[in-house]
């Protein structure tokens, strides 16, 4: 189910930033471009006040910062390979270089946001997902092992 809210045109490979903060502005950007998001303050501003409440820096060097919003137009996953580690604040104090930024749509925001949350969850603790994830050289690549 994640593979269906995942669109080839918001995964990016290197994404060159230096902060979460740019990281998340750099995605955020790409999904109101992709017409994913309506307003990318708004949006921008609910993922930093989602962040505020807790790191969504998960361990082995993975975050998965969301936003709920009435900015999103149509709920989605942005995925985005770091050309550098940057520090998220993760549980396990290490930087991070891949991220997955859930754009959730206020209608969707109960169920619809916990079960695409949970289920990328449950995937990131498979550690031959994280591998192939991790050791992606292409865009294809990325795709092909997202597609569970």
């Amino acid at each position: 189910m994640i593979r269906e809210k995942i669109d080839e045109r918001n995964v990016i490979l290197d994404l060159e930033a230096g902060s979460k903060e740019e990281v998340v502005d750099q995605l955020a950007t790409l999904l109101t471009t992709n017409g994913f998001v309506s307003e990318v303050n708004q949006f921008k501003k609910d993922v930093f006040e989602r962040e505020e409440h807790m790191t969504t820096g998960i361990g082995h060097n993975i975050a998965i910062p969301h936003g709920k919003s009435q900015a999103v137009i149509d709920s989605t996953v942005a995925v985005a390979k770091l050309k550098n580690e940057v520090d998220w604040g993760s549980l396990d104090n290490q930087p991070v270089n891949i991220v997955f930024l859930l754009a959730i749509k206020e209608a969707d925001k109960g169920n619809e946001h916990l079960r695409v949350l949970a289920e990328l969850s449950g995937k990131l603790m498979d550690d031959d997902f994280v591998k192939e994830i991790k050791e992606s050289k292409n865009k294809e690549e990325l795709i092909k092992a997202l597609t569970f």
